[in-house]
């Protein structure tokens, strides 16, 4: 029906960070857009992103606003997220701190929708498939965007409608393992090893305070949603 559109299934769960690898390392195209399947693109919200990214060659990427069904904005930009605030949204899967874009430029950006240079994120030998599974890995683009001295552009004139659909904070035992995971390496990264570990160590306490005792092994284990560790 579409014969330009190249569909690939993969057998299993494997996480998005792998998912969207093997996208990119299919495609052709100079530029990426990765979208979450609950979210809906205005009609000319692609054109608008491509045409900044173009315009603006010290730009890497670029997002579109987000709003609800019924017209009501979704905060969808941030700041780069300190430790303590990066633990907080991981364990209690809430949002990051929202913070405004700065002359039509951020920090950091929700995950749901964000267009991409190709060439920089293979400069970046693609996502951290070691470091991250469903969640974080467009962080840490965010973040080697602004060590890079490039820009990640915000167009609200470019806009997108997230669906209801599967909660994206979701709370159940494999996801929320996932995100404290890949931000315990993330912050291990960008703040040490020791401050991984203790976030890390501070997550399984937490859950083992409250009588979670799987949540908290899996937290100890760094278990992450891959069937390669039987966790899905």
């Amino acid at each position: 029906e579409f014969p330009r559109i190249t569909v690939l299934r993969l057998p299993r769960n494997f996480g998005r960070t792998r998912a969207r690898n093997i996208g990119m390392r299919t495609a052709q195209a100079d530029l990426i857009c990765f979208l979450d399947p609950y979210v809906e693109l205005s009609p000319n919200a692609l054109h608008l992103l491509a045409s900044a990214l173009e315009s603006h060659p010290e730009a890497t990427a670029a997002a579109p606003s987000l709003s609800t069904p019924d017209g009501a904005l979704i905060p969808s930009t941030f700041l780069l997220p300190t430790p303590a605030q990066l633990a907080e949204t991981a364990f209690s899967a809430t949002p990051l701190p929202a913070a405004p874009p700065v002359d039509a430029t951020a920090q950091a950006v929700d995950e749901a929708v964000l267009l991409l240079r190709r060439g920089f994120v293979a400069g970046m030998n693609y996502l951290d498939e070691k470091r991250f599974s469903e969640y974080w890995s467009l962080l840490e683009v965010c973040w080697q965007i602004r060590n890079a001295g490039k820009k990640l552009l915000f167009l609200p004139d470019a806009s997108a409608t997230l669906h209801p659909g599967r909660d994206r904070n979701s709370l159940d035992k494999s996801h929320i393992a996932d995100r404290v995971a890949g931000a315990a390496a993330y912050i291990a990264k960008h703040s040490g090893l020791a401050a991984g570990i203790s976030f890390r160590l501070k997550c399984f306490f937490s859950a083992l305070g409250s009588f979670r005792l799987p949540l908290a092994f899996s937290f100890l284990l760094g278990q992450r949603i891959d069937p390669t560790q039987q966790f899905t």
